[in-house]
């Protein structure tokens, strides 16, 4: 759990917490549009100026005072103004775990386990989606395959974009009709994470999805090309063209110290033919083609069918029923 501390010092040690020491408004803004925090601490004198954007981000600040013990004239002129909370500087950490421990059971007393997803650390899945040339369809690829995650599996997927040419930015003015300065855009039940943030934040925004896909446009840097072999599921775009098989093979090749069998080889709009024939240059990798589907964020059966084979070892397997379990 992402807790953002402004103005104040990490005094708590609990792996269920993951701090954020800020020590302006300025960074405590920048890192909060980024994780969404459960939770700003935010001390006194800081408090005024940060209120606003805590109640715009829509997310519960509890100001931290020096006094000791709080008088209920001060706790009442803080929350008159939007915050949550007013906790001494002294109380505050055993506050914060006593908060979080009221939060687990509910009002008939049965414990609640709290985003079930962060409590499947074993879950954690990174698909790495990545282009052997610059216009391949890597974006459109990722955003297939995010959107496809995040209905079968009915949870929040993440996507960062890593290509040289972002464009989530842009998708949010289509969408929304203005520019926004947030690195992040919710769509259905997509986090898109845009182009400027660092690699920093995504390694640490994995941790709190289950589904993570890299979209890494043109695999022409070594760090593209090792955030993409290093991924659960490597998904490499090429071109069904027969003339351009060469640049799927020469990639292949350039790794061939990795293994590769678990690697995905997706063409988009490829006909069964030509899948055919770039299988047979790429044998050991599956290979698959993906169906004309201009609309990312809306479902279709057939896109749907081929996304299930594609995404099949990291896709939780039916449950059998009946006698069919005992074989």
């Amino acid at each position: 759990m992402h807790i953002v501390l402004l103005g104040i010092k990490p005094e708590l040690s609990d792996p269920r917490f993951r701090f954020h020491e800020c020590g302006t408004c300025e960074e405590a803004q920048e890192v909060s549009s980024i994780i969404k925090p459960k939770i700003i601490l935010v001390y006194e004198d800081l408090a005024q100026e940060f209120l606003p954007f805590a109640l715009n981000l829509a997310v519960k600040m509890v100001v931290i005072s020096e006094a000791y013990p709080l008088s209920l004239t001060a706790v009442r002129s803080w929350t008159a103004l939007g915050a949550a909370d007013v906790w001494s500087n002294r109380e505050w950490p055993a506050r914060l775990r006593d908060s979080m421990d009221e939060q687990k059971v509910n009002a008939s007393g049965t414990p609640i386990h709290e985003h079930s997803e962060m409590n499947r650390a074993g879950e954690r899945t990174v698909i790495a989606v990545g282009s052997v040339f610059e216009g391949a369809g890597s974006t459109h690829t990722a955003l297939l395959i995010a959107e496809y995650l995040a209905r079968v599996s009915k949870t929040k997927v993440a996507v960062w974009e890593g290509g040289s040419h972002p464009c989530f930015s842009f998708l949010e003015y289509i969408r929304q009709g203005e520019f926004s300065s947030s690195p992040r855009y919710e769509v259905n039940s997509l986090s898109l994470f845009k182009g400027e943030l660092s690699e920093h934040w995504v390694h640490s925004l994995m941790n709190e999805y289950r589904f993570t896909v890299l979209d890494l446009g043109s695999l022409h840097t070594s760090s593209q090309a090792e955030l993409f072999v290093q991924s659960r599921l490597p998904v490499l775009v090429g071109s069904g063209s027969e003339w351009r098989t060469k640049e799927l093979i020469s990639f292949c090749r350039e790794h061939q110290r990795v293994p590769q069998d678990y690697w995905r080889i997706a063409l988009p709009l490829a006909s069964e033919e030509n899948q055919e024939i770039i299988a047979g240059c790429l044998s050991g990798r599956p290979v698959f083609a993906i169906p004309y589907h201009p609309d990312p964020f809306k479902s279709d059966p057939n896109t749907d069918e081929l996304l299930e084979g594609l995404l099949s070892p990291i896709l939780d397997k039916p449950k059998k029923r009946g006698l069919a379990r005992f074989f």
